[in-house]
Order: structure tokens, then C-alpha cells, then sequence
């Protein structure tokens, strides 16, 4: 059995586009192996038929004259196409550099306000001093310790259960 490789190289045998060395083992190939004469008479046959039956489409012009037609409407559409100014405006210079300027400065500004202390003063980051803690048991008691060395609040809620 013939694998496809052989028969793409059968295909360039018959073609004339093996050098001579490859041309010479698919010679030997076409003497020993039946499969590969049958498959070269048919791509043979099959190109003669081709080439016989071929439809011939004719132009209305001569090739230079249909060639120098499209020559001519290229021209016209350079002519009519403005010409561009290959200089970049100045305003698009400082879009480019001013849009990820002003990106980088507002994420600066944002790590800065995130990186800042918290204050005991500052409802956003510390529970305000002589805050208070509603609960529905009656027997309970709290205690809150404030650590500004840890920046953190820690409120013990006793039930006194036992």
C-alpha cells in the first residue's frame, strides 16, 4: 500500500519536479510495485483529460490594454485620495503621555489615603470613643480594648451564662 507521501512524490515524479537523485528511486519504486505504475497511468490519464476538456475564457481586450486599464484606475484614485501629512498633531502627543499620567497619579493618591495611620478621631478606620453595643440579652457586658501600636479594636461581649 502506497502512503500519501509517496504519492505526493509519484505526483512531482510525473510533473518533472524531483531532482534526479529522488527521480531515480521512484523509478525503482514504478519497477517493483504495481499499485504506484496504476496510480501514474491514472494521474496520467487524469491530466490529459484536464488539459483536453479545459474551458478557454477569452477577454474582450488584449492583456496590455486590460492591464493598462487597471494601471490608469489606480492612478486616479492616488490623484483623488488627499494627501496625508505623515507629521502627528502635538494634541495627540500630550493625550498619549498625559492619559496614563494622570492614571498613575490617581493610583498614587489612592495608596496614599490607604497607607495613611487611622486615627482614633476618624469614624472611617476606629470606632469613636463611648460607642455603644445593643443587644437583646439583658445579663450582658462588654469591654473594649483600642490598640493604635496594632491599629486595631478588640470588644469582649460577656453573657455572664453559666
Amino acid at each position: 500500500m502506497i502512503n500519501h507521501e509517496t504519492e505526493l512524490k509519484l505526483q512531482a515524479y510525473l510533473d518533472g519536479e524531483l531532482a534526479a537523485d529522488e527521480a531515480s528511486v521512484i523509478r525503482e519504486l514504478l519497477e517493483r510495485e504495481t499499485e504506484a505504475r496504476s496510480l501514474v497511468e491514472e494521474l496520467k490519464t487524469t491530466r490529459a483529460l484536464l488539459a483536453g476538456n479545459e474551458l478557454e475564457f477569452k477577454l474582450p481586450d488584449t492583456r496590455e490594454f486590460y492591464w493598462s486599464k487597471i494601471r490608469h484606475q489606480i492612478e486616479r484614485e492616488e490623484q483623488r485620495a488627499p494627501a496625508v501629512d505623515a507629521r502627528e498633531p502635538v494634541s495627540a502627543w500630550w493625550i498619549r503621555f498625559l492619559a496614563p499620567a494622570a492614571v498613575l497619579i490617581a493610583l498614587a493618591v489612592f495608596i496614599a489615603f490607604a497607607l495613611q495611620k487611622p486615627d482614633a478621631s476618624s469614624g472611617l478606620w476606629a470606632f469613636e470613643e463611648g460607642h455603644e453595643i445593643e443587644t437583646p440579652l439583658e445579663e450582658t457586658s462588654s469591654f473594649s480594648f483600642r490598640s493604635e501600636a496594632a491599629a486595631m479594636t478588640v470588644v469582649w461581649v460577656d453573657s455572664h451564662r453559666e
